[in-house]
């Protein structure tokens, strides 16, 4: 008797110890969503009012910000609020029919903001490799063209499941309506290939294109300056004899070689950064529909599956931040537009030329794209 008591007892203890894990679990998932959503959508928010109410900061590069963080702020609005009520209430409770909307609006606007980046990158390319016929090649019509195809392209990857390759369902671990990359395999390559690996793959190659190329031409300009400074250097050693001259110049070259190298090494962090939170935030994700693909539903852990769909989202919170809060001019707007004149008091005529040094075309054709540049371009 006392050992079947004994038994009941530790199982009571053992289920309310798996409810507390639950419940905690729960709480957990319900606040890191809900974070998540509120940073996704002020994060973006601040970034789209600061290039729409500064025109002279809607640059052609900086349009493809304005798309890309819009994209993330629609699906701040459209979409997270329902991944968050579902996370709550763990389960669907807004009907087929919105199911399979907003698992549409999720895949066209995660589709359009990865496409989007592989677009920007596109024109980095062409400003820092074609600089004199840049401004011929990226024109505004040509840019919007380039918008609407990115959208277009993304609708093309979302709308097979409507139409009876593989579906679209709720999924109970990633708490939102999404496509069953588990019921198609070929399917889930499809997408994957079609709206992920492509703009992958163009960020690799225009990036690492950037930086080789402008570690070319900061090598010419640096060995330049240092040919220049040595024959100024033997120039005024005959005429005055003096040796002043020449360690002013050497501490100069010097200078020059250090400010090159640092200006180097930020455009590469930079590029790292770009490309790491790409894979950082969609990696996993990737890997776990593959999984799912592959080996079915119960192939990954539902702990696992749901941090990845999280991990996801948290790319619309990167974009604004590196395509948006890293550069210095936009985040001094910014700064203006909430603090006022205290943080920023340049005149009418020293905002024009702002606006001048920031467009792509003007900053890099006439300076030869010397490193300085690029590693303040990067960032636009």
């Amino acid at each position: 008797m006392m050992s079947i008591n004994s038994s009941l007892v530790h199982k009571n203890v053992s289920g309310n110890h798996t409810l507390l894990e639950n419940g905690v679990g729960r709480v957990t998932e319900s606040i890191a969503i809900i974070v998540i959503a509120i940073f996704i959508c002020l994060g973006n928010l601040v970034i789209v009012l600061t290039l729409y109410k500064k025109s002279y900061l809607l640059t052609l590069s900086n349009k493809f910000v304005f798309s890309l963080t819009l994209s993330n702020f629609l699906l701040s609005v459209l979409v997270l609020p329902f991944v968050v009520t579902s996370s709550i209430r763990r389960e669907w409770i807004f009907g087929v029919v919105w199911c399979n909307f907003s698992a549409l609006l999720y895949m066209l606007i995660s589709s359009a903001s990865m496409l989007t980046l592989g677009l920007i990158a596109i024109d980095r390319y062409y400003a820092v490799l074609y600089p004199m016929v840049y401004p011929m090649k990226i024109t505004g019509n040509r840019a919007m063209v380039a918008i609407v195809y990115v959208w277009l392209h993304s609708l093309i990857g979302c709308l097979p499941p409507l139409f009876g390759w593989s579906s679209l369902e709720f999924d109970q671990f990633k708490w939102m309506c999404v496509a069953a990359w588990h019921k198609q395999a070929g399917y889930t390559a499809f997408w994957q290939i079609w709206c992920a690996l492509l703009p992958f793959m163009i960020m690799m190659i225009c990036y690492g294109f950037i930086f080789r190329v402008a570690r070319i031409k900061a090598r010419k300009i640096h060995c330049g300056s240092v040919v220049i400074a040595e024959e100024d250097t033997q120039r005024n050693g005959r005429k005055n004899s003096s040796t002043s001259t020449s360690s002013s110049g050497s501490r100069r070259n010097a200078f020059q070689g250090v400010v090159y190298s640092a200006n180097q090494c930020k455009a590469l962090i930079t590029i790292l950064v770009v490309i790491g939170a790409f894979v950082i935030t969609w990696g996993p994700y990737m890997v776990v529909i593959t999984s799912e693909a592959l080996w079915g539903k119960n192939s990954i852990s539902p702990a696992l599956e749901t941090l990845a769909t999280w991990l996801s989202f948290t790319s619309a919170i990167c974009h604004p931040l590196i395509y948006g809060l890293w550069n210095k001019t936009v985040r001094k707007e910014l700064l203006g537009m909430c603090f006022g004149d205290r943080y920023y008091r340049e005149s009418f005529v020293q905002r024009q030329r702002t606006s001048r040094l920031f467009s792509i075309s003007n900053r890099i054709t006439g300076n030869k794209m010397c490193p300085f540049l690029f590693s303040q371009f990067i960032l636009i």
